[in-house]
């Protein structure tokens, strides 16, 4: 899966108002990709939001209509790199992620990865937007009863935008 694959089919699904973005790292190199309803992520996001905000006609058409956006740090798929060419590339990734986030104009910005805080932070800066910021486990990798926690911490938060 590349950029020209997915951000064609993420933009399709982007709310006319961001009430709250979600911010992951990359979409996996392995294709799949929460808007393509495939993958943990998507399985995860859908377990914690659905009961909130439904599933009709689909989860994704229901995160839209909420005013749910997800978003990536960086574009391209990073998963297969090693933690230091990772790193390296979320900071190159900031400019392009602050210049989203002056677009989006989410009052509310959640990172879904504990590793991306610092570079979403300093791409929250960088775009002078105000807005606030919460941090979540990834819902993977054996992290799923934090995420789920945390999403069910901030869930108030969520909802009242």
């Amino acid at each position: 899966m590349t950029y020209e694959d997915v951000e064609p089919l993420r933009a399709s699904y982007r709310p006319a108002k961001i009430k709250v973005l979600f911010v992951g790292e990359s979409a996996p190199a392995g294709g799949a990709f929460f808007y393509k309803q495939t993958g943990q992520v998507h399985g995860q996001f859908r377990q914690a939001l659905a009961p909130h905000i439904g599933d009709n006609p689909t989860f994704v058409d229901a995160f839209k209509q909420a005013g749910f956006y997800l978003d990536d740090l960086v574009l391209e798929p990073v998963n297969w790199l090693s933690r230091s060419e990772r790193q390296a590339i979320h900071s190159a990734s900031i400019p392009s992620l602050a210049m989203r986030l002056k677009d989006y104009e989410a009052p509310l910005v959640v990172a879904f990865m504990k590793g991306i805080a610092a570079p979403v932070k300093a791409a929250i800066a960088a775009s002078g937007t105000s807005c606030q910021f919460e941090v979540v486990s990834f819902p993977g990798n054996g992290r799923q009863g934090e995420f789920r926690s945390a999403m069910t911490a901030i869930m108030p938060k969520l909802l009242s935008r």
